[in-house]
């Protein structure tokens, strides 16, 4: 083999080499097959959501323009009424009788709709007076049942007053008529007292005179003494002091002409003393 044949066949390895290489460089700078399945599927999506949200803005769009041209289309349209013009053919004979209904005019149907508003403005107006008769109707009854109510509660408070007092009063009147009654009570007490204290007295000086009457001695047995009457000084203390005992009373009331046991300071009296 010459040199040139073999550096040309070295040079044909080398461009294969050289080829090689490329293609094992494009191959790696070049995206994987999926990944590029992957893109294609995303842009799919993208688009076909792009395509949904068209058409439901259309949709939107276009429903309100349908409502509003079936609406439009509706009022323009004739309506018919309820109302039937009756008209008769046939014999006599037979009376039999066709009814053919016709269709009303927009006069008549606005009319009609006047008429019907004017019944239900009328109707409410009926409704809202019979409930403004009612509430007044209502009202009075409330107040005629808060008159008659504060009536019967100054009734009662009036006859509660007035119980109260006829009982002060008649509890006055019986105070007062116990107090009279223990007045009256004490007053005969006292006169009661007083009658037996006199009595009681009268029967001492019937006895004392009984007895001075039945034991009445001689003046001549007798010397007389004159006492001075001291203060707070009795005829019992002087009986006691000249006689000893109370029996001497009767003699001093007998020689100085006393009726009683009464006798005042610097009174002087006399004071039998037996011989």
């Amino acid at each position: 083999m010459s040199r040139a044949q073999k550096n040309e066949k070295e040079n044909d390895q080398a461009g294969e080499l050289r080829s090689r290489i490329e293609r094992q460089k494009a191959k790696s700078s070049l995206p994987k097959r999926s990944k590029v399945h992957q893109n294609k599927k995303k842009k799919s999506k993208v688009k076909i959501k792009f395509q949904m949200i068209q058409l439901l803005a259309l949709f939107f769009i276009l429903l309100p323009i349908g409502f509003y041209s079936l609406n439009t289309y509706l009022q323009d349209r004739p309506l018919h009424d309820g109302k039937i013009d009756q008209v008769v053919i046939g014999n006599k004979e037979d009376e039999d009788k066709e009814t053919i209904p016709t269709t009303a005019t927009a006069a008549d149907l606005k009319e009609k709709k006047e008429k019907e508003s004017a019944k239900a403005e009328a109707e409410k107006e009926k409704k809202e007076k019979e409930e403004a008769k009612v509430k007044a109707e209502e009202e009075e009854k409330r107040k005629a049942a808060e008159e008659k109510q504060a009536k019967k509660k100054a009734e009662e408070k009036a006859k509660a007053q007035q119980e109260a007092e006829a009982k002060a009063k008649a509890q006055q009147e019986a105070e007062e008529k116990a107090k009279a009654q223990q007045i009256a009570d004490e007053k005969a007490k006292a006169q009661q007292i007083a009658d037996e204290k006199a009595k009681r007295e009268a029967a001492e000086k019937k006895m004392a005179a009984e007895r001075v009457q039945d034991a009445k001695p001689d003046k001549d047995e007798y010397k007389v003494l004159l006492h001075t009457v001291q203060g707070e000084e009795t005829l019992f203390r002087i009986s006691m002091n000249y006689y000893k005992s109370q029996e001497g009373i009767a003699l001093i009331r007998e020689w100085n002409g006393l009726n009683g046991n009464e006798i005042s300071k610097g009174q002087v009296l006399k004071i039998p003393i037996k011989k």
